[in-house]
């Protein structure tokens, strides 16, 4: 069984006023998105979306990592 891969896919979003990072199938078409996690320029916050269950948590943990340093934050004050 060949094991699964992933990517990231990270953009901004006008209609939504912030940043997202995208956790991506590898080799699917057309590309099969998993999970989303959002930071809102406006409320400041992360949102996680799931579009598919049963995502390895060591998968989640490198997504959530890189969501942390890839998206551009504003510090807690």
């Amino acid at each position: 069984m060949k094991q699964k891969t992933y990517h990231y896919l990270r953009g901004s979003d006008v209609v939504r006023d912030g940043m997202y990072l995208e956790l991506i199938e590898a080799d699917t078409s057309p590309q099969k998105q998993l999970a989303e996690v959002f930071y809102s320029d406006v409320t400041h916050e992360l949102t996680l979306t799931y579009q598919e269950p049963d995502i390895p948590i060591s998968v989640m943990n490198d997504f959530m990592n890189a969501a942390l340093k890839l998206l551009p934050m504003k510090p807690i004050t």
